[in-house]
């Protein structure tokens, strides 16, 4: 596993990351989040992240013989726990966003898809399972953008384009954590650097989500 072509990718996944965590900030800031609360957040973010890369591509966390239906569970309780403290923490300058922040947001799975892509075409995860879910990741990144574009818009349409979207994503994530731990466990294992979005980039999307589907259905009472 320790080619070039997977260095590459883990460097890669660790950008991503990187990216996301500073999309984190930018978000913060437009919702009016305190400088306190946007320096700490940014300080845990990047902490998270080195001790991800530390803890799971070390194999300093999962032992390598760890079953795919224990891993299934640690990462629901890791999200959950996760999307809670996003939610104790972050919850009033993210409720102050508008839908197509969030959204637009969502639209940096694309960069998601094309790591799926290319460590399938390089071999590193199953073909077949790397074109799924990239396609996966790109629908559920394109339709958040169309959502986005029509609530800008004030279409018509934008709740249910808004619903498409949050839908689309959450099924999305649900169905790679799944197809990791079931279906690729022995391709993939707990400490493949496609696990470094499952803990950190799943978790923000699932938050991100969360906070659009509240926000929808506050619209809806």
């Amino acid at each position: 596993m320790e080619t070039t072509a997977y260095l590459a990718t883990t460097y890669y996944v660790l950008a991503l990351n990187s990216i996301l965590a500073i999309a984190l900030l930018l978000l913060l800031k437009i919702g009016k989040a305190s400088k306190t609360t946007i320096t700490t957040t940014g300080m845990v973010s990047f902490l998270y992240i080195a001790l991800e890369h530390w803890g799971i591509g070390g194999g300093n966390i999962f032992p390598k013989d760890i079953s795919g239906a224990t891993y299934y569970i640690i990462i629901l309780v890791g999200a959950t726990i996760g999307v809670g403290l996003l939610y104790l923490t972050l919850r009033k300058p993210f409720f102050n966003l508008s839908q197509e922040n969030l959204q637009m947001t969502q639209g940096l799975r694309v960069f998601v898809s094309a790591g799926f892509f290319t460590e399938a075409a390089l071999g590193i995860i199953p073909l077949e399972f790397g074109i799924m879910d990239g396609f996966m990741h790109a629908t559920s990144a394109f339709t958040a953008l169309i959502a986005a574009t029509l609530y800008v818009k004030k279409s018509a349409f934008k709740n249910k384009a808004l619903w498409i979207a949050n839908i689309i994503g959450v099924t999305d994530i649900l169905i790679i954590v799944t197809s990791i731990c079931f279906w690729e466990w022995e391709n993939i294992g707990p400490n493949h650097n496609m696990q470094y979005v499952v803990f950190f980039g799943g978790v923000v999307f699932l938050w991100i989500h969360l906070v659009s589907i509240i926000k929808l259905i506050k619209i809806n009472k």
